[in-house]
């Protein structure tokens, strides 16, 4: 093989390993939705690492449930993978509401669920809110048809269908 199929090669590979290079290894590359099963308006809510680390991941403007119960979807970033420890960090308060005014919550949480196994193909990690600060993180695989996926959060389909913990 000669030096420019070589160079080729190598810039192919590095065009389509770019976004996985800089991930420590255990890490999922994901975007952020939040499934909202309270009347709070989460302004924001931040993914961290088990130790603190910010991780860039982030979900923003979750509705009520009796609003819809969802947010604006946040681009990817890697974060820690299934079984892993994450942090999950959410602000609550009224949607006029001064920031002064708004509430801080914190919560470590094991993550569940599965990833997309096809290379290039982006996770969701689905953040669900539940009554009395309670949380849940689950990975989905966004390689599928995800109305056929009951682990699908029926919000983000129009549907106002309450879902517990652990469901």
């Amino acid at each position: 093989m000669d030096t420019k199929r070589i160079g080729a090669v190598c810039a192919m590979l590095t065009a389509l390993c770019g976004c996985a290079t800089g991930a420590p290894r255990g890490y999922v590359n994901a975007e952020a939705w939040g499934a909202n099963y309270t009347e709070d308006y989460i302004h924001q809510f931040a993914i961290e690492t088990a130790d603190g680390q910010e991780t860039q991941l982030e979900g923003v403007q979750v509705k009520p449930f009796s609003n819809g119960g969802t947010g604006g979807v946040e681009c990817g970033s890697p974060i820690p993978g299934v079984g892993q420890m994450i942090r999950i960090v959410w602000r609550v308060g009224g949607y006029n509401e001064p920031d002064e005014l708004w509430k801080t919550y914190s919560k470590a949480v094991r993550v569940t669920g599965t990833i997309s196994k096809r290379a290039g193909m982006q996770s969701a990690l689905i953040v669900r809110f539940f009554p009395e600060h309670e949380i849940e993180a689950e990975f989905v695989p966004m390689d599928r048809d995800a109305r056929a996926n009951i682990r699908d959060d029926q919000l983000f389909y129009g549907r106002r269908v309450m879902r517990q913990m652990g469901e």
